[in-house]
């Protein structure tokens, strides 16, 4: 067995355990769906005589999950490019295979040299740039792995080991190497990475000083392995070399462009042995030398990109340090084959190490010459950017030399076209909800209702939904009035005068006609509510905004036509809600409210019992009718035309009901969001699901899918404990919280908000608060003017939901003291937190405002929700702003300060680095990083009444770098001994 050792910042993955191949196979065949996968081999023609690439053929064979196998051929005439054809033709893939020495691929490379574009010569380089740009082409797979034809010893598994860590869709890697003891026939093997790259990283770290570059490289256990795997998002921009630096320089741009938390290695085989070619002793010098020649040039350019400086002396200084590290190498090989009873030909072994050194001073001399050029091949961002057909070019050029040449077309890219594959997967998530003889009449009606029918995939590509500048203020379309003018027209005034640079995306809870739950008992989906404005209104906002909408899917009006058509039994509506038969087993029913689940109608079928998850007037609509989810699709596609590009899946928890089950989270609900994201992800390629599901923290995770169904989810979690840990003077929960939270994948991200139109919910805090804490934190909390609202449990409990208060009169005092005078810097200090965790923030508009309990509101509806739901009058609003004895414009001027500072801060990035400080309980601390690793914030809130002071040296301030509080701008000087902060004080101390 195999150690677990992890030796350096890169994650290693070992061999332990006996785990088979067919179970390792049976996950990533689970994994297809959403994270398709891809197998390129470089190949010369040559290698199709020999065992290696039979064997690995006859391997691949039996693999079961693989979507698509790309091979570039190279130095074949046209007979042995047919002969190619029939070769690979068993596999099941039916592989695309790259004539590179072909009439039609060489057209397009003289028009890449036109563009200055092109691979300067042929070589594995260039075999493998080119295949990447097919695959980009193809669009057919989001994960690629790379490995070499010449593996005598090969075997599925090592596939399947080295694709797993990237296509697992809750691991979160982008890059994998594969890694594996280079022992064959009772020798040690691998001499240029023993015996040249080891010792020469070692020697570079002597001669240059500590190097974070040369760690990441000597962390790796095989850095010259040809097997890899990564995303295709990274090679979309990843520069490759046209030399013999392909390894080295592939871990060089993952160094450069990826966090050390994507990247990873894996041991993929017990054994491993290459066959190569025959060549005399000449020949194989003359490769040896060139390719340790390669290899030494690799790391001198990174170097220097470093701010590393050569000259003669230091080379020489370098060969001189290398040579005696590499002679120690050989001592310790030979001490390695002697206890293993191996042979090893020690005099062999230093001639090489003689040769290396004389390699690294003609690579340094080589290096010095300033006529050198970089071999770098352009990124196929920048080659699609000056020649933007030159994917169908390549696609083109591939299914005419097969058609012309090979058997007619029935290679893979002239199977169904992508419009097909599109309904493919439409049809597979419909087989999931309806069965397969439903689905296969479904799919054509779900593209025509989405507008997507004999539409081509986009092909999938790393788009930036959010950044550190992303956020949202939360609000409804009539939060705020003013006579004669509709209240979209009066928000929109006031954000452009208030928020117009602070704010990128604004949430207008639903804006359509409706009956109850100010606006979440829509009567009609398809109309803007008259008394808020119109669809003009809506598209003005959204072409300034970022606009996120509700979609309420899991129930509609009791006043609505289509409840009104159900009980006429006329269409659309007919068939339409959930009745509820006698026999039904509703026992383990999970409830969010504590009014009946059911309620009676009279129907022209008589009267019947219908599903109402949150009240009377909210009738649950029956997704298991595909009716149903054909009329949202088609609202779906009329919202993305008014221009809102972030759909709020409102409670879609409880979408699908099923006799005996709880009726939350079920399978069916999972496999409609995945539906729903796939056509929003179509339509256009910046729409974000959002899924509110105001749950316990591992249930709300779930809806991330495996990377397929919310690409935001609300951080319920954070409301209660953040309000707790304010209340209470302690962070200890909220500490423990955020250790335990996993950081969201790129892609994925978390909505932070404290104050929301609802409450806070206090479901969220089950596992993390005890029923004491809860109890006191409410009491404290109805004590500062707020209601507590319950559900109904299975057992007929009432517990509670959620409470309703202001959060500016959440904050108005503490457990044990009461009310005090701290009110606005406790809330500021909350916000401070919320604005500087991972995730994308999002700001209620009363909390911008300092918005107190509107009681009187509570009075005139008769609902608790009531109390944080004020409508401004507009004059009002402007003279509460403008009297400084309120804290309205003081609240407001303070939130825009910490919004545009965090806007400024690459650390603040939603899915930048997080990790939670220990500070006690009376200081909430955590750190974040930049994604390029360049900035980083010490994020500091005394949460208390009472003065603290942190010790500095706990933060380990770099030395070299500047660091200042960029709240106040105040410098910091790492070499003080404290830092006070005052009672509710917060500081921001980043290097840049």
């Amino acid at each position: 067995m195999a150690d677990f050792y992890q030796h350096a910042e890169v994650t290693t993955f070992h061999r332990l355990g006996n785990r088979s191949v067919g179970s390792l196979e049976a996950e990533l065949s689970l994994f297809r769906d959403t994270q398709p996968m891809a197998l390129v081999l470089p190949s010369l023609y040559s290698e199709l005589q020999g065992p290696a690439l039979a064997r690995i053929v006859d391997e691949l064979v039996h693999v079961p999950y693989l979507e698509q196998i790309i091979v570039g051929l190279d130095r074949a005439d046209e007979a042995q490019y047919q002969h190619a054809l029939s070769f690979f033709e068993r596999l099941p893939q039916r592989p695309d295979v790259l004539w590179h020495d072909g009439p039609r691929l060489q057209r397009i490379h003289r028009l890449l040299e036109a563009h200055d574009l092109a691979p300067s010569a042929p070589g594995k380089g260039r075999n493998v740039w080119y295949m990447f740009g097919y695959l980009l082409a193809t669009g057919r797979a989001k994960v690629v792995a790379l490995h070499d034809c010449n593996i005598l010893t090969y075997e599925r598994g090592m596939l399947a080991r080295l694709l797993y860590p990237v296509a697992h869709p809750g691991l979160g890697y982008s890059f994998c190497k594969g890694y594996y003891a280079r022992v064959a026939n009772d020798r040690i093997n691998g001499r240029i990475c023993r015996l040249l790259v080891t010792p020469l990283l070692r020697a570079l770290k002597k001669v240059c000083g500590a190097d974070d570059y040369l760690d990441f490289l000597d962390g790796f256990r095989y850095p010259l392995a040809g097997e890899v795997s990564v995303t295709r998002e990274v090679i979309e921009n990843v520069h490759m070399p046209s030399d013999w630096g392909l390894e080295m320089s592939i871990l060089s741009e993952m160094h450069r462009n990826q966090a050390t938390s994507q990247i990873c290695q894996v041991d993929i085989a017990d054994t491993y042995n290459q066959m190569h070619q025959e060549m005399s002793s000449d020949e194989r010098l003359a490769s040896l030398n060139r390719m340790a020649r390669d290899i030494v040039l690799s790391l001198f350019r990174k170097m220097a990109t470093n701010g590393q400086v050569f000259g003669k002396a230091r080379i020489r200084t370098i060969k001189a340090t290398y040579y005696r590290l590499a002679l120690d190498q050989v001592n310790r090989f030979d001490d390695l084959a002697v206890i293993n009873g191996m042979r090893y030909d020690r005099h062999r072994e230093v001639q090489a190490v003689e040769l290396f050194a004389e390699n690294i001073l003609s690579a340094g001399r080589e290096f010095l010459d300033l006529s050198m050029e970089p071999p770098f091949l352009p990124s196929w961002r920048r080659v699609q950017s000056a020649i933007p057909d030159i994917y169908e070019q390549l696609i083109d050029a591939v299914a005419t030399d097969r058609r012309e040449l090979g058997d007619g077309g029935s290679s893979a890219v002239s199977r169904p076209p992508k419009t097909q594959h599109l309904r493919q997967r439409v049809d597979l998530h419909l087989t999931e909800l309806y069965g397969a003889e439903q689905a296969k009449h479904l799919a054509d009606k779900v593209l025509d209702a989405s507008g997507l029918h004999g539409h081509a995939p986009m092909r999938a590509r790393q788009v930036e939904r959010w950044d550190s500048e992303s956020v949202f203020v939360i609000t409804y379309g009539d939060s705020i009035r003013t006579a004669g003018e509709t209240p979209l027209s009066t928000l929109y005034r006031f954000l452009k005068r208030e928020l117009d640079d602070v704010v990128t995306g604004v949430h207008i809870l639903p804006f359509f006609p409706y009956s109850s739950d100010d606006g979440f008992s829509v009567i009609d989906y398809e109309t803007v509510n008259p008394e808020l404005g119109t669809w003009t209104d809506i598209k003005r906002i959204s072409s300034t905004y970022t606009l996120m909408a509700d979609v309420v899917l899991n129930h509609c009006s009791s006043e609505s036509v289509w409840f009104d058509n159900y009980r006429k039994g006329i269409s659309p509506g007919a068939g339409w809600f959930i009745e509820v038969s006698d026999d039904a087993d509703l026992s383990q029913v999970v409830r969010p409210r504590s009014s009946p689940v059911t309620t009676s109608v009279e129907t022209i079928n008589g009267e019947k019992q219908v599903w109402c998850t949150f009240s009377a007037d909210q009738v649950d609509l029956d997704f298991s009718n595909p009716e149903v989810l054909l009329a949202f699709v088609g609202l779906l596609r009329d919202y993305v035309n008014y221009g809102i590009r972030y759909f709020r899946l409102d409670a879609v928890a409880f979408l699908w009901k099923q006799s005996g089950t709880t009726c939350i989270h079920l399978p069916q609900t999972h496999e409609a969001i995945k539906l729903i994201r796939l056509l929003l992800d179509e339509m256009h390629h910046k729409n974000v699901v959002i899924t509110e599901t105001n749950v316990p923290v591992r249930e709300n995770l779930s809806y991330f899918g495996n990377g397929n169904e919310a690409h935001l989810v609300y951080n319920f979690s954070l409301p209660p404990l953040l309000v707790n840990t304010m209340l209470t003077g302690s962070c200890q929960h909220l500490t423990r919280w955020a250790m335990y939270m996993p950081p969201a994948l790129r892609g994925r991200a978390y909505l932070n908000f404290i104050a929301s139109h609802d409450g806070i919910g206090v479901r969220p805090t089950e596992g993390l608060l005890d029923e004491a804490e809860l109890t006191a934190m409410l009491d404290t909390l109805c004590s500062f003017g707020g209601h507590v609202s319950t559900r109904r449990n299975a057992d007929g409990r009432d517990t509670p939901y959620e409470v309703n208060i202001s959060l500016f009169d959440a904050m108005a005092g503490t457990i044990e003291g009461g009310k005090d005078q701290h009110r606005v810097a406790r809330f500021l200090c909350a916000h401070t937190i919320m604005l500087a965790l991972e995730g994308v923030p999002a700001i209620y508009l009363h909390s911008l405002l300092a918005t107190p309990n509107a009681h009187d509101l509570v009075a005139e509806t008769g609902r608790a929700r009531s109390i944080n739901r004020r409508q401004w009058d507009e004059a009002d609003l402007e003279a509460a702003l403008a009297d400084p004895e309120l804290p309205h414009r003081v609240v407001l001027d303070a939130l825009l300060h910490l919004i545009r500072v965090r806007k400024a801060q690459p650390a603040f990035h939603p899915n930048a680095t997080q990790y939670t400080l220990h500070f006690g309980d009376a200081v909430f601390a955590f750190w974040r990083e930049s994604l390029d690793r360049d900035q980083n914030i010490f994020a500091l809130h005394n949460i208390t009444d009472r003065a603290q002071q942190i010790g500095l040296a706990e933060l380990n301030l770099i030395g070299t770098d500047s660091w200042r509080d960029l709240l106040t701008n105040e410098a910091i000087d790492h070499q003080r001994s404290v830092i006070d902060l005052a009672p509710y004080q917060c500081v921001w101390i980043s290097n840049r």
